[in-house]
């Protein structure tokens, strides 16, 4: 995987120059929702998702709208696309096997410590698998607005206060999934992380806003403490930037692509450095779970949640689907 370009976040020459790129992505996006016939299945259907390429903090509140379903007593289970390298079709992971997330990436593992998850490249036929089973009477679908094959009976979009839509180019000129207008009208309700600019608030008049922060749980171990961090995330300066604005001190930054697979040699270079500078290696948990074992015991990360700012419009909406 490539790193989240930097154009993505501003227009320059480079991405007007892959505009016609970005059309031809759009016919695709068109053909494929144009062709493919929705299925509704007997269980609601939850989605969290977003209109951009990674970085917007969807799992963490995937994460938190479950465990408002788990408040309200509504037994649901996680549906996640995840990446399937060794060729299975539809996965349940019952228990925390970090040594999975080299098959099914790392945002399930994350989401399996609230719910139990299941992981499928088909997501209508996923779907249909849970539907079978009566322990749960809801889905909560991971990253699945721009899937069409499955009917959502409530998508909540998640939007990064600071990122946005990027230069709101589609992909490849720009991070855009789909266009955000097409976006929109599937949205019942959005949550905007952080603070969000008046232009982009402008973008979602007319829609259903909820607020939301995220917060670390275990920041108060790390004051004091010089700090090498480093991930592999879509927008590295977001993690780079939460450390230095809780004041922890950060000496040096190392950022891999999104979703990176770490090597031995690549984990232990870092702490190499990090003995040289006698420092303390610090990632983000999300990179954390693809660590070997022996690295997990040695490198300490990140832990956080999302909080809503209101939190009782979130459990209202979500009691009236359930």
């Amino acid at each position: 995987m490539l790193k989240t370009p930097g154009f993505w976040t501003k227009r320059n020459f480079i991405a007007f120059a892959l505009l016609p790129c970005s059309a031809i992505y759009f016919c695709g996006f068109l053909l494929t929702k144009f062709f493919t016939k929705t299925q509704k299945i007997s269980k609601p259907v939850i989605c969290v998702g977003n209109l951009i390429a990674g970085g917007s903090g969807k799992t963490p509140t995937a994460i938190a709208v479950g465990k408002i379903l788990h408040e309200i007593g509504i037994n649901f289970a996680f549906l996640s696309r995840g990446y399937m390298r060794d060729g299975s079709t539809f996965l349940m992971l019952d228990k925390a096997d970090y040594s999975k997330a080299e098959i099914v990436g790392d945002e399930p593992l994350l989401l399996l410590e609230t719910a139990p998850t299941f992981v499928s490249t088909d997501r209508l036929f996923g779907a249909k698998q849970i539907e079978k089973m009566n322990k749960f009477s809801a889905i909560l679908l991971d990253d699945g607005m721009q899937n069409n094959s499955l009917h959502r009976d409530f998508t909540i979009m998640v939007v990064d206060g600071k990122v946005g839509f990027g230069n709101n180019f589609l992909i490849p000129a720009g991070p855009m999934r789909e266009p955000a207008s097409s976006g929109l009208k599937k949205a019942d309700l959005v949550v905007v992380i952080g603070t969000a600019s008046k232009k982009l608030l402008k973008k979602l008049e007319g829609k259903t806003i909820v607020a939301a922060k995220i917060v670390s749980t275990n920041l108060s171990q790390f004051f004091g403490k010089k700090l090498i961090a480093f991930c592999g995330l879509a927008f590295p300066q977001k993690f780079f930037s939460f450390l230095v604005e809780h004041e922890l001190e950060v000496s040096e930054t190392h950022s891999f692509a999104d979703h990176h697979a770490y090597t031995i040699p690549e984990l232990q270079n870092l702490e190499k450095i990090a003995a040289e500078k006698n420092a303390v290696l610090i990632a983000t948990k999300k990179d954390w779970i693809k660590f070997p074992k022996i690295f997990q015991e040695k490198i300490s990360y990140l832990d956080i949640e999302l909080e809503f700012e209101d939190r009782e419009t979130v459990k209202n909406l979500l009691k009236k689907i359930s």
